[in-house]
């Protein structure tokens, strides 16, 4: 893969990664234990931006807590459910890590690598490297918007779009 194709693919999909830091950096502090779905989104994407960063796979784990549950909160979006609420900063903290990790992960692999496929450890989702790397930014960018929307409804006000990564 050409230097200039993976610059380009960092700076889109860094641009989503600032798009959500900056969707939760803008959701007020006192809305966040309030309004818990957009608690539940932001710690939704953080885990699974974690999860497909992990190559090769590896079972799910995060630095914040969950439990696997049949019992999904009210504003809850799926099984995966946060020990707990955590702070904006613990996300944020985690989402910065991520990106440090994404950034690192696209400017270094081969191509050799990126061309291997990344196996689920369930085997439920087979993709090349390259293909997880867009299917992951893809979903990055939307639960940005959802959490861009929620901003608009609860806010009146959401942050500009993102055109590449800082």
């Amino acid at each position: 893969m050409l230097h200039a194709h993976r610059e380009s693919l960092w700076k889109q999909f860094g641009g989503s990664i600032d798009m959500l830091v900056n969707a939760i950096s803008a959701y007020p502090e006192n809305l966040w234990y309030q309004e818990k779905k957009f608690f539940y989104i932001s710690y939704h994407v953080a885990i699974f931006l974690d999860y497909y960063l992990t190559i090769p796979a590896a079972p799910l784990s995060a630095p914040l807590p969950f439990t696997l549950s049949e019992d999904i909160p009210a504003d809850g979006i799926d099984d995966i459910v946060p020990n707990k609420i955590y702070s904006k900063n613990e996300i944020l903290t985690w989402l910065q890590a991520n990106r440090k990790k994404c950034h690192d992960l696209i400017l270094h692999t081969t191509e050799i690598d990126f061309n291997q496929p990344w196996v689920e450890v369930d085997g439920d989702k087979v993709m090349p490297v390259f293909e997880l790397f867009l299917y992951n930014m893809r979903h990055v960018q939307h639960h940005a918007a959802q959490l861009n929307m929620l901003l608009r409804k609860d806010t009146g006000d959401a942050p500009h779009w993102v055109r590449a990564a800082r």
